[in-house]
């Protein structure tokens, strides 16, 4: 527990400052996710024996980069086609790289470059979007585990998350919704109450599931953590799992509200 506290501390001391200062630090933030994501989730290859071609990988993160920071928006989606193409034509060249390897680079590069360009257009909006997103996270997440702790009996899924009920998914439904929207109403006055009211239900829903998600690949896979990187926690996937669906889905609500 000492170790999970002090690496908890650690976490936070790292995050605050590029959230509230933005500029270099928050792209040095967005870097540090893409390439430690990069490295657990492709770490999940299909033959662990063998290892990649030696570019394979460095590509695949070049390539997240590249699609994140393109500013010409036409040229997006023909982009991503192309890095597709690509991690398709790697297994024709060398028997070391699987076809399965091939889509899981491009699920990394798809899920990441919408993951950084949800995070980079929510704070570019406003910050104090982030902060929300955030609170609306982990209160569900500190809501569900209590509410699961002390009133818990109904599994929810036990094939995936054998300890997670109804009655804990509930709490942190309910737990998440009200600390955000308390939040979002005396922090936040660029989007109307009613609309962070829709985004509060959402969320709190949308992070459980990304939650569940991030878990079914580990049991899939037969991993408990992504990795061993931050102490008491496991990898950084293992931290943001509900965090990235819900820039996703946040990101999604902005952008249909202002069509």
């Amino acid at each position: 527990m000492k170790t999970r506290i002090i690496t908890a501390i650690f976490i936070i001391a790292c995050i605050i400052p590029p959230l509230l200062f933005g500029g270099p630090l928050m792209h040095a933030l967005v870097a540090f996710i893409i390439i430690s994501g990069g490295v657990e989730l492709l770490a999940l290859q299909e033959n662990k024996q063998e290892s990649w071609p030696f570019l394979v990988k460095p590509l695949a993160i070049i390539s997240v980069f590249c699609l994140t920071y393109l500013n010409v928006e036409k040229l997006l989606l023909p982009a991503l086609g192309i890095a597709i193409l690509i991690f398709l034509s790697i297994t024709i060249f060398t028997d070391k790289f699987h076809i399965k390897d091939g889509f899981l680079c491009i699920g990394y590069i798809a899920f990441f470059t919408a993951i950084a360009r949800a995070f980079l257009n929510i704070y570019t909006s406003n910050p104090m979007y982030v902060w929300y997103i955030i609170i609306a996270t982990y209160a569900c997440d500190t809501g569900a585990y209590f509410c699961g702790r002390f009133f818990g009996k109904h599994k929810m899924n036990p094939r995936i998350s054998p300890k997670k009920t109804w009655e804990g998914a509930f709490g942190g439904w309910i737990f998440g919704s009200i600390i955000s929207l308390l939040f979002a109403y005396f922090m936040i006055d660029s989007l109307p109450i009613g609309q962070f009211v829709i985004a509060s239900l959402v969320l709190t829903i949308t992070g459980q599931i990304g939650d569940l998600a991030f878990s079914a690949i580990k049991r899939s896979f037969q991993i408990k953590d992504f990795s061993d990187l931050l102490p008491g926690h496991g990898g950084v996937l293992d931290r943001v799992d509900s965090l990235v669906f819900n820039f996703i889905c946040f990101n999604f609500i902005l952008v249909v509200l202002t069509l």
